[in-house]
């Protein structure tokens, strides 16, 4: 066996994706089979089209290109006010900003900068460029 097929239930409630991990088959017929079985139960009635199955390779990585965590910070404009913008969250305390749509109307800080934030009333606000 080389393959296997994972079967979840995924959908969107209130703009957060919520997915049933519901068991790895050995064919995608097996799969199907536990989707007739479950369709009919509560939950997945009012959702059965939201099964997937997905099939898989054994002994091969399927997230090799690592991730980001990003969240939202704010920064001064040319206008001297704060403006929300997107950042990846690197150590220390420190941000890497993507603004890449209003990186003209931005003053001290642009798209790529590595800044340090500090936490206001739980937002947080660049407040150095890291040297580089």
């Amino acid at each position: 066996m080389e393959n296997v097929f994972i079967l979840e239930h995924t959908y969107e409630l209130d703009d957060i994706e919520e997915t049933k991990f519901i068991g790895v088959y050995t064919s995608e017929i097996l799969a199907k089979e536990a989707i007739e079985r479950l369709k009919s139960k509560p939950g997945f009635c009012s959702r059965p089209e939201n099964f997937v199955i997905s099939k898989q390779q054994l002994n091969q990585d399927s997230w090799t290109e690592g991730f980001s965590t990003m969240t939202t910070i704010m920064i001064s404009n040319k206008n001297k006010q704060w403006q929300p913008v997107q950042a990846e969250i690197l150590d220390n305390e420190n941000y890497k900003i993507f603004e890449l749509y209003d990186n003209d109307s931005l003053d001290e800080f642009k798209h790529l900068d590595i800044v340090k934030c500090e936490e206001r009333d739980g937002i947080l606000y660049a407040v150095q460029k890291k040297a580089e």
